[in-house]
């Protein structure tokens, strides 16, 4: 078990230093930010000073292990946008992300699991195949179509919620729809699967040769057979959720990591840039290997298989 948890960490470091040049060699190959702040009468002196007071006038290689240096450190570098440190610019909008991310998951953990063993109880009936019929529709549409579509029915057409920005609790609503909905499938999918594996089992004949009704059977001893997997299936959607909500940010002006990269991006600010790829592969780094660990301490059958 020691080593089998020693390699998943190895894994992880060999990962986060994946990211860290990955995201070092994407901001580079763009250019200079100097590009962005010169303007047009500077003179060639005065654009290589820009470029020496950046740190972008030293060979890429001594410029790398700087940046590895500083990464390691905990320093980003400073954004020339606010002149604020890079990290205290992802930490700023980090909490906003998080928030999102942990209500949509929520929701849509609720949406999934509610409609699974609907389907489970109601398997192979009418309202079962309309409903998994829904399912495959919902999945097939583009999350931000989906966020576009919300916005224009529920803030520009009933005027019900605000249409961007995080400026009251209601702000959160849409945000968080656009953001659960599209990964209710997989979870309704996996969950259905599950809780049908779990009522074709041995020991499940045996109770209801016991007399036991079907929901009893469902809520008392199905869904916390398929505990320790969700556990980790949950654990992997929060960390997939913090690496792809950049599109529904910007759809709806969440003062999160995602709106912040766009921006970073597109002002070439690239201490911005480079802190929020290393952060969200951080995150999801850490949240796979949560998942992992979770799994194998709950669930017999993945410890022998680990061992």
């Amino acid at each position: 078990m020691k080593a089998y948890v020693l390699a998943r960490l190895g894994q992880s470091v060999v990962v986060l230093f994946g990211a860290v040049a990955i995201s070092f060699v994407l901001t580079n190959v763009i250019g200079s930010p100097a590009d962005a702040l010169a303007v047009p009468w500077m003179t060639e002196e005065q654009r290589r000073a820009l470029d020496a007071q950046l740190g972008y006038d030293l060979p890429v290689l001594p410029r790398f292990l700087h940046y590895v240096t500083g990464v390691v450190h905990g320093d980003f570098g400073i954004s020339y946008r606010t002149n604020r440190g890079a990290l205290q610019e992802v930490g700023t909008a980090l909490p906003n992300t998080l928030l999102l991310v942990v209500c949509a998951l929520t929701l849509a953990v609720g949406i999934a699991l509610v409609l699974a063993v609907y389907s489970v109880r109601r398997r192979d009936s009418g309202s079962d195949r309309v409903l998994r019929g829904g399912i495959g529709l919902l999945q097939g549409m583009p999350d931000f179509w989906l966020a576009l579509m919300l916005l224009l029915a529920f803030s520009v057409g009933l005027a019900w919620l605000p249409s961007f920005g995080f400026e009251q609790a209601s702000s959160l609503l849409l945000p968080t729809l656009a953001l659960s909905l599209p990964i209710v499938p997989i979870l309704f999918r996996i969950f259905r699967g599950q809780l049908l594996d779990v009522l074709a089992s041995d020991f499940v004949e045996a109770m209801r040769a016991r007399g036991l009704s079907e929901p009893v059977i469902v809520y008392r001893h199905g869904l916390p057979n398929i505990a320790s997997t969700s556990a980790a299936l949950i654990a992997f959607q929060l960390g997939h959720l913090i690496a792809g909500d950049m599109i529904i940010e910007s759809v709806f002006a969440w003062p999160g990591i995602g709106n912040l990269m766009i921006s970073a991006v597109l002002a070439r600010d690239f201490a911005v840039v480079e802190c929020v790829i290393v952060v969200v592969a951080a995150l999801y780094v850490g949240l796979n290997l949560l998942a992992d660990l979770v799994q194998l301490w709950v669930d017999p059958r993945v410890r022998v298989g680990a061992a």
